[in-house]
């Protein structure tokens, strides 16, 4: 039985295969990267944007004499009301909900702020608050009904 050897030009073909083979590897792990890099961003920028628009409706609570001075403002900033001192706010293109649940009586208040995508996909839940915080204010005027 002969044994073949392998002629230069085999080995060449051999060798160009590896480096090919190590490339597309290299190329996978760099898209890799670079994916969880944008996953991470994006995650990053919906926080930026929440941040400003709870920092917004913080210091319009914050700002405010009475429960009722502080719903005006908050309606003149774009929310709505859902009920029984629930505010809410769609931003960002209409991609985030910011969900206001204002509690308390007499001058001491509470408002739960959650914020919310709009739209479920694999990454993102709607039914999960992505950004939360929680204002706690003494206001001077308290409210209109003695409470």
């Amino acid at each position: 039985m002969m044994k073949r050897r392998l002629s230069s030009g085999d080995l060449m073909l051999l060798e160009l295969v590896f480096a090919i083979v190590f490339f597309c590897l290299s190329m996978a792990a760099a898209m890799s990267v670079f994916g969880n890099a944008y996953e991470m961003s994006s995650v990053a920028e919906d926080r930026d944007i929440s941040v400003r628009e709870i920092s917004s409706a913080a210091e319009i609570i914050r700002a405010s004499d009475s429960k009722e001075e502080m719903g005006s403002y908050l309606l003149s900033e774009g929310f709505a009301t859902a009920g029984n001192d629930v505010y809410e706010k769609t931003y960002g293109d209409g991609e985030y909900r910011l969900v206001i649940t204002v509690t308390g009586t007499g001058t001491l208040y509470s408002a739960d702020m959650s914020c919310y995508y709009v739209k479920s996909t694999a990454s993102h839940n709607t039914k999960e608050a992505f950004y939360d915080l929680v204002v706690k204010h003494s206001m001077k005027g308290g409210s209109e009904d003695g409470r």
